[in-house]
Order: structure tokens, then sequence, then C-alpha cells
């Protein structure tokens, strides 16, 4: 069995770092803040056990790139496996429009 390295870009540790400012500092709660990030992260380093169990994106642009989705609590961890690396390309809240920053992120026409 594959053990997948896990690589989160840039772009991705800001999106982290922003659920968890806006968490602490917006809605003023500093404890679920960390206990947010933190649940992120650990479902984060589950998927280097096996990372296909997550299904493709529904867009079909997205899918044909091998974006999959892995959920935690109200937040979408969008992820490539290349590999054996596991890139975590962006991390966003459910509520958002994440096709249109997902599409931004790769450089695609809608």
């Amino acid at each position: 069995m594959i053990q997948y390295k896990i690589r989160i870009t840039e772009l991705a540790e800001e999106d982290l770092e922003n659920a968890g400012d806006y968490i602490a500092y917006e809605l003023g709660n500093p404890s679920a803040a960390v206990n947010t990030v933190n649940g992120i992260r650990a479902k984060i380093n589950s998927l280097a056990d096996f990372p296909e169990r997550n299904e493709l994106d529904e867009d079909t642009l997205l899918a044909g790139m091998g974006i999959r989705n892995a959920y935690y609590q109200n937040y979408k961890i969008y992820y490539v496996i290349d590999g054996d690396i596991i890139y975590i390309v962006r991390i966003m809240h459910m509520l958002v429009d994440s096709k249109a920053w997902l599409y931004r992120t790769f450089g695609l026409q809608s």
C-alpha cells in the first residue's frame, strides 16, 4: 500500500488561516477557530492512507483535472493526487462559490 505524502499549497494555507481568523475574530470564538483548523488539518492528514476514497469534483472540468473533495464540517478540502503526492489545492467554506475560485486558481474559463 502506498503511503502518500501531503503537500499543502500556499493558497490552501491562506484559506486555512483565513478560516481560522474569521472564526476567531469576526465570530469572536477563538476556541472554535483552533478546533476547526485542527480538525481540517487532521482530515487532510487522514488522506495519506487512502486518498481515492473521496469522489472527484462534481464539475466536469475540475473532475477531468483529477480534483477531489474531502469534507470537514462546513469546509470542502480540494486536492489532487499526483503519483505518491497529494496536493491540497484549496480549502473553502461550503457557502463560498468555490467553483469560481477554483476556476481562477487553475486559469479556467467557465
